[in-house]
Formats: structure tokens, C-alpha cells, sequence
């Protein structure tokens, strides 16, 4: 955790310069035309990323997954029916191989089954059994408090703006497809 160092306080939150302002500064020191603004914003995101993700994969890990399983279950289970191993690379941005993996120990965990069509023995159909469907229905609620938590001192509107400004940041690093 990098140094806190007040700077002020809102609506009863000490505001501190963090890491990335300071390394910010530094590259500033070194070279004052070089416009490092967009570290800011990016910076952070990508530390708050790491630090949710460390936080989901905390919750996930009491039950024995890894963050790719788990987003694999979620992915199934979200679909409410049988998934084709293809898909579930699609929907979880996953190579075929970690995919593969993955069913593996999901499968020798009992919490998924695969069933290979008689008629294209290419294809394999993913379902969740129903220790799989338990375990996951008992993670989402979890992983969804951990993750409310963090906007505790966020009012309404902000988490509104948050919501906003992000979709917008998504729609340029991942353009709607149609």
C-alpha cells in the first residue's frame, strides 16, 4: 500500500496523493512538456482492476477456484442452459486450451458435466450439475457484497457517473459490435 499523505478531506474522506500522482510528478520533473495526464486516469484504473480482482479471487478462492473458473460457472450458469466449450472461450475471452483446463478439474470436482454430441464429436456441451449450480448461486451474492463494499462512500449520483464514464471508456477500448 503506498504512503498516505493528506491533502484534504470531502464529505468525511481524507484525500491523499497516491502512488501514481507522485510517479506522475517524478516523469513531470523529468520532462515538464511531456503531457502525462492520461496516467493518471488509466494508472488508476488498472490498480483499482488489480486490487478488485485480488479481492474476487479471495471470495472465489474459499470455495477451491481459480478466477477463470469461476467466471467460467458464472458463464454457464448465466446462460441457463447447455454451453458449447467454443462459447465459453467467446463469452469469457478464454484460449481453447485454458478452457479445456478448466473443464478438467471443474469436471473432477463434480460441478460440471460434458456431454460430446454423438453427431459432431467436435463439439463438447457444458451443464453445471447441481453442486456446481450451489456453489456458484452461493458466490455471486458473496462477490457482489465484496464489491458493493468498495463504493460504501460513493453517493447514488456518483456511482451514476462512475457507471457512465466507465461504459463511455469501454465503448473506446472495446467498440459495440452492430
Amino acid at each position: 500500500m503506498p504512503k498516505t499523505v493528506l491533502t484534504g478531506e470531502v464529505r468525511g474522506y481524507y484525500l491523499r496523493v497516491d502512488f501514481l500522482q507522485r510517479v506522475h510528478g517524478q516523469w513531470r520533473d523529468l520532462n515538464p512538456e511531456m503531457n502525462g495526464d492520461s496516467f493518471l486516469s488509466v494508472g488508476r484504473i488498472v490498480r483499482i482492476a488489480s486490487f478488485v480482482t485480488a479481492l474476487t479471487d479471495s471470495v472465489v478462492e474459499k470455495q477451491g477456484l481459480t478466477r477463470g473458473e469461476w467466471e467460467l460457472l458464472a458463464a454457464v450458469r448465466r446462460s441457463g442452459k447447455n454451453c458449447r466449450a467454443t462459447e465459453l472461450s467467446v463469452l469469457t475471452k478464454s484460449s481453447g486450451a485454458a478452457i479445456t483446463k478448466r473443464l478438467d478439474k471443474l469436471s473432477a470436482q463434480g460441478l460440471i458435466t460434458r456431454e460430446v454430441l454423438p453427431r459432431d464429436r467436435r463439439v463438447v456441451l457444458v451443464n453445471l450439475t447441481d453442486d456446481g449450480k450451489r456453489v456458484i448461486d452461493s458466490l455471486v451474492p458473496e462477490v457482489l457484497n465484496a464489491e458493493a463494499e468498495l463504493l460504501e462512500s460513493f453517493t447514488a449520483e456518483e456511482i451514476a457517473t462512475l457507471q457512465s464514464l466507465s461504459l463511455k471508456l469501454l465503448n473506446v477500448v472495446e467498440p459495440p459490435k452492430g
